[in-house]
């Protein structure tokens, strides 16, 4: 996603340029589709179609799949190589196993929302997965994953944008955002203190980061 030159705060152009040619964004931003990037330096970009454009600010975003250790397990994968969990993250027909993070696909809700390859989904599946794996060892009840709550922080140099939901809804901007974002990158998404309480804190599955 590429901001134009001439634009000096927000981004009011963008050009949208996938290598693939499935799909599209609904923007009044120019798409190209089936073009890659050849050239990038720091102020153009040019294509493999050979077009070429002034841009300030180019945001590169890539796939990602799951580990390859996922193949190993014989057992439903998605198209990312995640595997299929229920709703207390065990791996259907496979004895023991259970998935959390980047290695499962896992519902969120029943609103049909699933999670994510994220930080945010990744740390409250994995308390989850270990409650749920202790639980089945010592014969206590499991408890199901939920994750109604989801967030997106973006922090480029014009600015930043807090947005909340799976259909997303601008809540900050500016430097109230970017503070957020500089929270989340350094406090949030790391492990507790080597302290026994605070582990056992943040291992709890239904502790939920007040968002």
């Amino acid at each position: 996603m590429l901001r134009s030159k001439s634009q000096k705060r927000f981004c009011k152009r963008l050009h949208l340029v996938r290598s693939i040619k499935f799909g599209s964004c609904p923007s009044p931003s120019p798409n190209r589709l089936g073009a890659g990037v050849e050239v990038m330096d720091q102020s153009s970009v040019t294509l493999s179609s050979g077009e070429r454009f002034e841009a300030s600010t180019v945001i590169w975003a890539a796939g990602i799949r799951a580990a390859p250790l996922t193949a190993q397990i014989p057992a439903e994968r998605d198209s990312f190589g995640r595997l299929m969990v229920d709703s207390d993250l065990r791996v259907p027909g496979v004895q023991g196993v259970f998935a959390t993070g980047d290695a499962a696909r896992a519902a969120c809700d029943n609103k049909g929302n699933y999670s994510l390859m994220s930080c945010q989904h990744a740390t409250r599946m994995g308390a989850f997965a270990g409650n749920n794996a202790a639980a089945e060892l010592l014969g206590i009840p499991t408890k199901p994953y939920h994750q109604k709550a989801y967030v997106t922080c973006l922090d480029l140099e014009a600015g930043a944008l807090f947005t909340r939901g799976c259909e997303p809804k601008v809540e900050m901007v500016g430097d109230v955002a970017k503070k957020t974002k500089q929270e989340i990158n350094t406090a949030w998404i790391y492990p507790p203190k080597p302290h026994r309480a605070a582990a056992l804190a943040a291992a709890d599955p239904e502790r939920v980061i007040d968002l």
